[in-house]
């Protein structure tokens, strides 16, 4: 289920990143492009490169993900890479190789967030209790209120009342 769930991102990655991206700066140049550039390892990066037309295939390394082929698609050269699970979190340079030898770079980061199992620690925790403090303290104060109107009966006249 997981690993589909992360086609299905990679995919909806690559078709929002190659339809919706707007037009760089250098859309004539030679350059490469990741989307997200701060990815989660065990997720899918779109990546999106020209290497001045978008006629043929090139390729794009980097030792987050390995080597890809990126192909033409509505003039871009798209394609979209798996950073493994175990991958290090840290920077990495995304290459981008044209068949004339030209070269481009981007630098994919990657992350490893792991799931907490409990909260963060703030602290001491002299307010974190099970909730008893609160109870007592709001019985308490219900038995006061009660204490100062029976008190307020028997002198005759009512709290409520003004003198």
């Amino acid at each position: 289920m997981r690993s589909a769930l992360r086609v299905a991102a990679g995919v909806t990655a690559l078709v929002v990143a190659a339809l919706t991206a707007p037009s760089p700066a250098h859309a004539e140049g030679v350059f490469v492009e990741v989307n997200p550039s701060t990815i989660q390892a065990g997720f899918q990066v779109a990546i999106r490169a020209s290497c001045g037309d978008a006629l043929n295939n090139a390729k794009v390394h980097s030792e987050a993900f390995g080597t890809v082929t990126v192909e033409p698609v509505n003039s871009y050269l798209i394609a979209a890479a798996t950073v493994p699970e175990n991958k290090r979190a840290g920077g990495y340079n995304v290459k981008l190789t044209c068949p004339s030898r030209q070269t481009a770079t981007t630098t994919l980061w990657v992350v490893n967030h792991d799931s907490p199992e409990h909260g963060p620690n703030t602290g001491g925790g002299a307010l974190a209790d099970n909730g008893a403090t609160l109870i007592g303290g709001g019985a308490a104060v219900v038995g006061l209120g009660l204490g100062l109107l029976v008190l307020m009966r028997r002198r005759g006249r009512s709290p409520l009342t003004p003198a």
